[in-house]
């Protein structure tokens, strides 16, 4: 794992463990796409170049345009990033949720 992503995971990820979810905050200068694999990365605990390219599931740049804080835009888009069922809100948040494969990583490794 890199140093940021296990930052980001310290400082960013909240797990909420009755719906075996994990949420993360953004801040208005981050772009959306960089929050949805750093974020992911800590989980797995790797580093971002690790993962599968993003654009492989959604095209980053739309996601980052569409969800610029100066969007004026509301509502959310979900979509499967690296096993991982993901929601990215206009409100600037991130709800994880691992996918039975990420499920299982995340159990062996405990």
């Amino acid at each position: 794992m890199t140093a940021q992503s296990e930052e980001w995971g310290r400082s960013r990820i909240d797990y909420d463990k009755r719906a075996d979810s994990y949420h993360v905050a953004c801040e208005d200068s981050e772009l959306a796409s960089t929050n949805v694999v750093l974020s992911i990365a800590a989980l797995e605990g790797v580093g971002p170049m690790e993962l599968p390219p993003l654009a492989e599931t959604v095209d980053p740049d739309a996601l980052d345009r569409v969800f610029a804080p100066s969007a004026s835009v509301e509502g959310s888009v979900s979509f499967e990033y690296a096993g991982y069922d993901v929601t990215v809100t206009s409100e600037g948040k991130l709800e994880i949720v691992p996918g039975r494969d990420a499920t299982r990583r995340r159990q062996r490794r405990n």
